[in-house]
Order: structure tokens, then C-alpha cells, then sequence
């Protein structure tokens, strides 16, 4: 029998001595067939591992070490750099143990931390970079009882910056 939904076929019409097909029986019999098979990705290098795991744990204390040391005040929040930079060189070599040892987890964290990392770096490179205004503000706020006081020290610390960046650009474009 002739599907009545389909279109019409211009062939000639089967003679009636052909023989009949069957038709096609769903599920078709016999096994499922299987869907191809990834290979199993190789496992991750317990030894390296352990390694990367070991350096992440340093590139953290390094970084939390950057962070404490930060809120000190002038001269001791200049160390915050040094651990910001160990931190990174630590960071992107736990990074690389992590990739060899094909540990999976490790990667991603340790790909934020890095990002974090570097933020935090550039933060205290800025922050170390208005040494003068800093130290300025520092020991005017020391001397300061009043809350009068502390906003002059504020609005003194805002001028010497603006001073600052004024000398920045006119060194930049050589005037």
C-alpha cells in the first residue's frame, strides 16, 4: 500500500505479480546501536597534584600576606609589593604544575586567584606611587583631634594628588 500523504510519483506503477516487500518493523531487531566512545582522559599525576596543591596553598598565604601587610601604615605598607610579586611568580607556577598534572580542579581557581592577584598588584603599585601625598596625610591625620582637622587633612591629600598628576601629565607630554 501506497503512503496517501506522499506526493505523486511519476514511475510506472508496480506490476502486480512484483513481489511485496515488508515493511520496516521499529525498533529495528537486533542490539542498540552504540553511540562512539570518547577516550578516557588521562588521569591526573597524583605526585603533581600534591605539588600544585602545595603551591596554591603558599600563593594564598602570599596574597592574604600582601592584604595584611597593606593596612599598615608608611613605611611598612611598601612590603605589600614584594608579596603581591611572589605571589604572582608563585601563582603562575602553580598554574603550570596544575596544567602538567592535568588537575582539573585546580586550573580554574588558580586562573581567578592569578586574576585577583594581578588587580591587587596593580592596586598597591598605584598606592605605593603617591608615596609623598600618603605620607603627608598620614601625619597630618596623626596630629589631627578634630573632625574639622580631618577633613582639612583630606581635602590637603586631594590637592597634593591633583598636584601630582598635574606633574605626571606635564612630564608625560614634555612641557
Amino acid at each position: 500500500m501506497s503512503n496517501p500523504y506522499a506526493p505523486p510519483e511519476n514511475r510506472p506503477a508496480a506490476p502486480d505479480d512484483a513481489p511485496v516487500q515488508d515493511a520496516p518493523v521499529w525498533p529495528p531487531a537486533g542490539p542498540p546501536p552504540q553511540a562512539p566512545v570518547a577516550p578516557d582522559p588521562l588521569p591526573a599525576d597524583p605526585e603533581g597534584t600534591a605539588r600544585a596543591t602545595s603551591l596554591t596553598r603558599l600563593f594564598a598565604v602570599l596574597v592574604l600576606a600582601s592584604v595584611l601587610v597593606a593596612t599598615l601604615p608608611l613605611p611598612w605598607q611598601a612590603a605589600a609589593l614584594p608579596f603581591a610579586l611572589a605571589a604572582m611568580v608563585v601563582g603562575v607556577r602553580a598554574m603550570v604544575v596544575a596544567l602538567r598534572a592535568r588537575a582539573r580542579g585546580l586550573a580554574p581557581v588558580l586562573g581567578v586567584g592569578l586574576g585577583i592577584a594581578l588587580l591587587w598588584t596593580f592596586s598597591v603599585t598605584v598606592q605605593l606611587a603617591q608615596w609623598e601625598p600618603q605620607q603627608d596625610k598620614q601625619e597630618c591625620l596623626e596630629r589631627a583631634l578634630t573632625i574639622g582637622a580631618r577633613s582639612a587633612c583630606e581635602t590637603q591629600f586631594q590637592q597634593d594628588l591633583k598636584d601630582l598628576y598635574t606633574s605626571l601629565q606635564e612630564r608625560s607630554t614634555g612641557s
